[in-house]
């Protein structure tokens, strides 16, 4: 999907995600090297996917989210 430049109304999600990674991570930690930035930056996605529940996702994790949609055949994994 194309969104125009300067129109980040027109993809929510993003924009939604987007504010939590800065909020959440990047305005809270001073890294002061490349691999300090990787690590944390890789324990907050693994928080945000499999720990944390999303109430977009009726209050399930993306990841269980997904396995529940798939064991239901309503999407396949095959992407």
């Amino acid at each position: 999907m194309y969104v125009a430049p300067g129109s980040p109304w027109e993809n929510g999600y993003v924009e939604s995600f987007n504010s939590k990674l800065r909020d959440e991570l990047l305005n809270r930690e001073l890294f002061l090297h490349i691999d300090e930035l990787r690590y944390v930056a890789d324990r907050w996605r693994m928080d945000y996917n499999h720990y944390r529940p999303h109430s977009s996702l009726g209050d399930l994790t993306p990841v269980e989210f997904a396995e529940s949609r798939i064991a239901s055949g309503q999407f396949t994994a095959d992407f």
